[in-house]
């Protein structure tokens, strides 16, 4: 078992200089400041300026609906501190703020109608932004990210899957609006592409090749979403699954076991002390955000019997929750990296 408890010291900031940026970083951020300030300048945005205080609102039923809260302020905030690794991972918070406001409020409300014209506006903004990093992830050997021979690896893998004649549909970003598919984007969640891979591996962005090979699938897997079965498309990204799948396969056994689609199947006894330790490292309120992901997803995992501290015994945790809490806690370190330099 493992028991959260409220960390014994606080992260603080300690940089009082700001770091410079690589020219093309630094054009990345100024691009996702200018969306931001367009998305501000609305007349209907005042409500997504700030984190939605639902105490003061009387709306108890806001955060058991709403697991990760996002708003416009803190998008800011983010980008300015360097917490994003990339503009998809910019962009995924953006749509975060109108799906929150969309799920919680009905169809037809003020709200609802004002996230609605706001993910219109931020489409429009996010289709002239390059994909690419929004921080120096400092290559070869940063702690957490790939490194080394397996960096390499990952890095001559992808250079295979690009060099696909059938490969160029995937390079680049879907842009919907030119192809004039606007269903695109309530049917594909979470766009991915094989250039913003490549950004973010440059970046840093990938602490594992599971974590890799899960995008690059993820590309696969929208274009087959979207697009019937039998189309060219469809066809295609069939043939690069099963291409990306026998590359990656090697490398995900080398790095601690895997599906052939870059998922883990069985649990090992030195992923779970993996996550135990890096749990351990987490802030008080990282830790709660921690708890959250295992009450909703696997609540037999947690035992709250005594109201002062809640336990999580990692061993009962299912595969897919386990692999939220793992996805999670990487995250939080990333950001704690971020924050000290």
């Amino acid at each position: 078992g493992w028991t959260p408890s409220p960390s014994p010291h606080t992260m603080v900031g300690t940089t009082s200089k700001k770091q410079k940026l690589s020219p093309g970083v630094e054009a990345n951020v100024k691009a996702c400041q200018n969306v931001l300030k367009a998305l501000k300048k609305s007349h209907v945005s005042a409500p997504f300026a700030v984190p939605v205080d639902w105490k003061a609102l009387t709306l108890p039923l806001y955060p058991k609906m709403i697991k990760h809260p996002m708003d416009l302020g803190t998008i800011e905030k983010k980008l300015l501190a360097g917490r994003y690794s990339a503009v998809s991972d910019f962009a995924a918070d953006i749509s975060l703020v109108w799906d929150n406001a969309q799920t919680f409020n009905s169809d037809g409300s003020e709200i609802y109608d004002a996230a609605a014209q706001l993910r219109e506006l931020s489409d429009a903004q996010l289709s002239g932004v390059s994909p690419g990093p929004l921080s120096d992830g400092g290559g070869g050997g940063a702690s957490g990210s790939l490194s080394g021979d397996e960096l390499g690896q990952c890095k001559a893998v992808l250079r295979e899957i690009k060099k696909k004649d059938i490969a160029d549909p995937f390079l680049t970003p879907v842009d919907w609006k030119a192809l004039g598919i606007p269903d695109y984007p309530t049917v594909v969640k979470r766009p991915m592409d094989l250039g913003t891979v490549s950004s973010q591996l440059e970046g840093g962005h990938y602490s594992s090749v599971r974590q890799l090979a899960a995008d690059v699938d993820l590309v696969w897997k929208n274009a087959m979403t979207y697009n019937i079965d039998g189309s060219w498309i469809y066809q295609s990204a069939s043939k690069l699954k099963a291409f990306a799948d026998a590359k990656f396969s090697p490398l995900l056994s080398a790095s601690g076991g895997g599906g052939a689609d870059g998922e883990v199947t069985e649990l090992t006894f030195e992923m779970k002390a993996q996550l135990n330790q890096n749990a351990n490292l987490l802030s008080s309120k990282d830790l709660y955000g921690m708890v959250g992901i295992v009450e909703e997803s696997c609540k037999k995992a947690l035992d709250a019997t005594n109201p002062s501290e809640v336990e999580i015994d990692i061993d009962t945790l299912d595969l897919s929750t386990f692999l939220k809490v793992e996805r999670y806690v990487q995250d939080c370190l990333a950001r704690q990296k971020k924050k000290s330099k």
